[in-house]
């Protein structure tokens, strides 16, 4: 799914492409390599997703035509983000509630057609997205409370 491109006002802007903008906002403008942005995230998200050069690449050559990043040519090489790109950070997550609201519906809807489909099944994956979700609710506890 995209991130909500008519509502945030970033356009289309894919979950791999923020989590590659995260990356560079946090290194607060000094230039990264791509192959640094791959690690953070292959970190970030081990035993779920594994970032690719094939998939990695062309989302960031993507981001530095928009504008959200910043090419740097001379040493240190890399990447870094630019004004536009914190601008989208602050217009998606200003509007990340609207997102999971349409993932939930979303889901929603998945679940309650395969509940017609094999009941018994999807109580089941009902009741483990119900315990993931309060763990995710844990995790963000915890991290309002730092």
């Amino acid at each position: 799914m995209w991130i909500l491109d008519v509502v945030s006002g970033v356009g289309k802007t894919s979950s791999i492409q923020v989590a590659i903008l995260m990356e560079f906002a946090k290194s607060k403008g000094t230039p990264k390599k791509v192959t640094e942005i791959i690690a953070a995230l292959k970190d970030s998200f081990t035993g779920y997703w594994e970032p690719k050069k094939g998939t990695i690449y062309p989302s960031v050559h993507n981001l530095h035509v928009r504008g959200y990043l910043k090419l740097h040519a001379v040493k240190p090489y890399g990447y870094s983000i630019a004004e536009k790109g914190l601008e989208a950070i602050d217009k998606i997550f200003s509007n990340i509630n609207l997102q999971m609201e349409a993932y939930m519906q979303y889901y929603s809807f998945l679940l309650n057609n395969y509940n017609q489909i094999d009941q018994k099944k999807a109580k089941e994956t009902t009741t483990q997205i119900v315990k993931s979700i309060s763990e995710y609710i844990k995790e963000m506890n915890a991290i309002n409370n730092k």
